[in-house]
């Protein structure tokens, strides 16, 4: 797959205090990456750990990203104390229960959409299994259509869903459901950067948000924008 090596493995798309709170996160998701850190989340996995490893067991069919990305995004939820969390992309679920793990804690819900109903259907039985239903809302359909018709606003907004339309999700998003304080995530920020170039160009020059790209593997990474609480 094509590469636009432009966006460089943590190259700062811009250099504020933000950079250096989320700078520390780069540092944990690399740790994690090469074993250096002991998973934070060993009291919170028991209930769910056979699951996910049949899920990573299958691999690519179920799994939309490797587990050090899903550690990532749980940390994410944990250290911004998020509450309202919106995931665009379900797939199967896994990413969704690594959320959901993070609002275990923070006592917060996620709402999730996904375009294919075999995949909802899925994605619902795999929360299920892990215990997290009452952590999460599915919404089935095209997230173009649906994000307009949610009321937000979200801590947490995360991308996942096709490439070509994120810059259509961040104007249904921003202003009123992205409040200053909160986080957008675009996944494969790397792999996908010659499909994602509008949106990476977008939210780099945007005057309300800083963005970075934060990587937990060593083959991809995610943008992680910002938006400044003077916004």
């Amino acid at each position: 797959m094509k590469t636009n090596r432009s966006f460089k493995r943590r190259d700062f798309l811009r250099a504020t205090t933000t950079a250096g709170a989320l700078g520390m996160l780069v540092s944990l998701g690399a740790m994690h990456a090469v074993g250096g850190v002991r998973p934070a989340l060993a009291s919170k996995l028991p209930p769910t750990e056979k699951l996910m490893a049949q899920l990573e067991a299958l691999a690519r069919e179920f799994v939309t990203v490797p587990k050090e990305e899903g550690r990532f995004l749980n940390l994410l939820v944990r250290l911004t104390r998020a509450r309202r969390v919106l995931e665009l992309g379900t797939g199967f679920g896994y990413t969704t229960i690594w959320l959901a793990l993070g609002l275990e804690e923070t006592g917060g819900r996620l709402t999730t959409i996904e375009i294919l109903p075999d995949r909802a259907e899925l994605a619902k039985k795999h929360v299920s299994q892990a215990g997290l239903s009452r952590r999460v809302t599915f919404k089935q359909g095209d997230a173009h259509a649906i994000v307009p018709t949610l009321a937000g606003p979200f801590d947490i907004a995360y991308l996942d869903a096709d490439k070509a339309g994120q810059v259509d999700y961040f104007n249904k998003l921003f202003p009123k459901k992205l409040p200053p304080g909160s986080l957008l995530i675009a996944h494969n920020a790397i792999l996908r950067a010659d499909a994602m170039k509008d949106y990476l160009d977008l939210v780099r020059k945007h005057p309300a948000f800083d963005t970075l790209l934060v990587s937990a593997t060593p083959d991809d990474a995610f943008a992680l924008s910002y938006r400044m609480r003077a916004s």
